[in-house]
């Protein structure tokens, strides 16, 4: 695995572990934009940017994946 698949990877399993850490005790609309809200102030657009390219990929848990899109809907517009 190259360095750049390897940061991604981490990058993926970061966002996933943001996702199982914020589940518990929230609807999951509200840990969607916990998540969001959590990558959208903490991240780098240049991380952000490697999240969406995991979009439909299979790497992202499906809370992560809904907060992943919400912010690359954010970032198109």
């Amino acid at each position: 695995m190259d360095g750049e698949s390897h940061r991604n990877q981490r990058l993926y399993a970061m966002a996933n572990q943001i996702a199982d850490n914020l589940v518990h005790g929230r609807s999951e609309d509200e840990t969607v934009e916990e998540v969001a809200s959590h990558i959208r102030r903490f991240w780098s657009l240049e991380m952000k940017e490697s999240l969406f390219a995991a979009l439909g990929g299979g790497e992202l848990n499906p809370i992560a994946e809904q907060a992943a899109g919400v912010l690359a809907d954010e970032y198109q517009d």
